[in-house]
């Protein structure tokens, strides 16, 4: 493909077929195989910076990128990938992962991940024609095409100087197998309008970038295209591991400002193992309690659903109810635990202080149950659940009844 001739990010592509090294004809009964798969690997970017030279590495934090000189995790588990693809939830922008809660697909939750520039410029991930005709020749002298990442790769690591073209080189490979990988061979020529702002790279908001790349790609079922490393890293790191066995591996994840920066790739795989319903279904471990939403209180998520279905307004669209519903979740959850809590407490006490807890809970609920509410807030009468009334409470309307007899 002829510099100038922009590839879109969906281009599928062919596998080359086998040929014979000797005559370069293809092998009999080989055929094309289509495949459509993320470019996205970062095991070639951690032997890269291993051997980065720390001028280079400099440059990188001149761009703000210094967290990604140290990723540990070498791998990707894909399937863990595609799953969280197909839970995601366009309108509220979030994972929702059946009985366990949601996961947001924002910004903070990419820094938290990536430790990846946060700041208010904007990417401009985008062809410019001009730009990439003054940029071209200078990165790739002698070629006609932008070459792929495997090239990129081995440009970067021949590298002794650390200059502009080095980070351009950098940030081009990272635009292309983290941050926004896409099924093409080639990174995309919409990387060039970005090289060419090198001085506002660290103020550019990346955060929003990677999630609104993943949002736009999850949102038109593309679910091989974005960062797959931050959905990976996200999702086990949101996990509770104590049931998880980590003796041979090193333990678990230490603490961490930067997941990145902690989680190994045989950490990921021991969790994920656990976490696994089957070969490409994921969910069985429980979220940690403060990314959890316990539906439990309405039988279970898709009776949650139902539940709103019932009481929200016919006219409320589905984007302004997401956030509703996913309040309303977190605290019916909240709630759920406080009674949880009281159970506990309460079954803990001793006789005597259980009955006492039991008469002035038994009050509190009975001043409340003339008139229950149903849904929409109508009244919903019914005399047989009226308490019946006192004797005190008889004696005393009968005294009134004779005073209003006497005044008569």
């Amino acid at each position: 493909m002829a510099r100038g001739d922009h590839q879109s990010d969906n281009d599928d592509f062919m596998d080359v077929p086998r040929q014979n090294r000797a005559t370069g004809h293809r092998k009999d009964g080989d055929e094309k195989k289509k495949h459509t798969r993320n470019r996205a690997s970062q095991e070639r970017l951690t032997s890269l910076t291993d051997e980065f030279t720390d001028d280079q590495k400099g440059a990188a934090v001149e761009m703000g990128m210094q967290v990604l000189m140290d990723v540990r995790c070498k791998n990707l588990v894909n399937p863990v990938c595609d799953w969280l693809g197909e839970i995601y939830d366009p309108a509220s922008r979030e994972f929702v992962i059946p009985g366990c809660g949601r996961l947001p697909l924002d910004e903070e939750f990419v820094f938290c991940t990536l430790g990846v520039p946060h700041g208010e410029i904007k990417v401009s991930y985008e062809v410019n024609n001009k730009i990439e005709g003054m940029l071209f020749p200078r990165l790739f002298p002698g070629l006609e095409s932008v070459p792929n990442p495997t090239f990129l790769a081995d440009s970067l690591q021949a590298m002794t100087t650390h200059g502009e073209v080095f980070k351009m080189k950098l940030l081009m490979y990272l635009i292309s197998v983290v941050f926004a990988p896409t099924t093409s061979l080639c990174p995309s020529s919409k990387c060039f309008p970005i090289l060419e702002k090198l001085k506002d790279v660290k103020k550019m908001n990346w955060c929003k970038f990677i999630a609104d790349f993943l949002h736009d790609a999850f949102s038109n079922k593309m679910y091989q295209k974005g960062c797959r490393l931050h959905l990976m890293l996200m999702y086990v790191d949101c996990l509770n591991l104590s049931t998880v066995d980590f003796t041979g591996i090193g333990g678990p994840p230490p603490a961490h400002k930067f997941v990145v920066s902690a989680w190994t790739y045989d950490v990921v795989k021991a969790v994920l193992a656990v976490d696994r319903v089957t070969d490409m279904k994921y969910g069985k471990l429980q979220l940690m309690a403060k990314h959890a939403i316990d539906y439990s209180v309405f039988g279970g998520p898709q009776n949650f659903g139902k539940w709103m279905d019932v009481h929200s307004a016919p006219s409320c669209p589905t984007e302004a109810r997401a956030p509703v519903e996913h309040l309303i979740g977190q605290f019916a959850s909240g709630m759920t635990d406080l009674l949880g809590k009281l159970v506990e407490g309460w079954t803990s006490l001793n006789g005597s202080d259980k009955d006492a807890v039991a008469r002035q809970f038994t009050t509190f609920v009975a001043e409340r149950t003339h008139r229950p509410t149903g849904c929409r807030g109508r009244c919903d009468y019914n005399s047989s659940q009226e308490l019946p009334d006192t004797q005190d409470e008889l004696d005393g309307d009968a005294a009134l009844n004779k005073d209003d007899d006497d005044d008569m």
